[in-house]
């Protein structure tokens, strides 16, 4: 009897999931890419090893709109240049390309930082006690896709106790996100960042609420 009860339970489950997986997706997505509201003093490109061009898109729009003053563009490798795809004198590439965007000299910060496990939250110590002592108290972090809720709650967790307020914002640069079930990249890049999100809790990286506050 309980047997017979367990199979109807999921040929329920089986059926919700088959008649309303894009709603059911759609949340799940949103749930690792949230999206917060409100300005702050700076944007904060979250690194990667060459700064792509929709991130910088997403936050020369926030300062165009007035949601943030300044920009601050965090590139890993500090000690690799050359390889890659970065030359040596990146950061002063990239600052003169801000420049032709429209961006002056005090609204642009570049930080560049070590490659050490673990690296998201390496980069979250290393550019908020820079910001720390700038007296920033809020910033808008963009990060990429479905790696944005483990940054958003790292950065969270080391900004607290430095009084910083971090709001996330998701760029999706591979795959749109209103249907990233239906592309390679996007299937690959949640179930990825889902098993990362999970590593980063069971190491106490963020913390325990991470799982159902956003």
């Amino acid at each position: 009897m309980f047997g017979r009860f367990i199979l109807i339970l999921l040929a329920a489950g089986a059926a919700c999931f088959f008649f309303f997986y894009p709603a059911i997706l759609s949340t799940a997505g949103r749930y690792l890419a949230p999206e917060g509201t409100g300005g702050a003093e700076v944007v904060i490109l979250e690194g990667t090893e060459v700064v792509k061009e929709s991130a910088v898109r997403i936050g020369l729009n926030f300062i165009s709109t007035g949601r943030a003053e300044r920009l601050v563009i965090v590139y890993q490798n500090a000690d690799n240049d050359g390889i890659f795809g970065l030359s040596p004198g990146y950061d002063l590439f990239l600052a003169q390309k801000l420049g032709d965007r429209g961006l002056k000299e005090d609204q642009i910060q570049i930080l560049r930082v070590q490659q050490v496990h673990p690296i998201t939250l390496t980069e979250a110590q290393y550019v908020l006690s820079d910001l720390s002592r700038k007296k920033v108290q809020r910033a808008i972090l963009v990060a990429e896709d479905f790696h944005t809720r483990r940054s958003y709650w790292t950065y969270k967790g080391i900004g607290a106790p430095l009084g910083i307020d971090i709001i996330p914002y998701p760029n999706f640069p591979m795959f749109k996100s209103d249907n990233w079930w239906q592309e390679g990249m996007g299937v690959r890049s949640f179930l990825g960042e889902s098993v990362k999100f999970f590593y980063y809790w069971c190491r106490g990286y963020i913390p325990f609420k991470s799982l159902a506050v956003n």
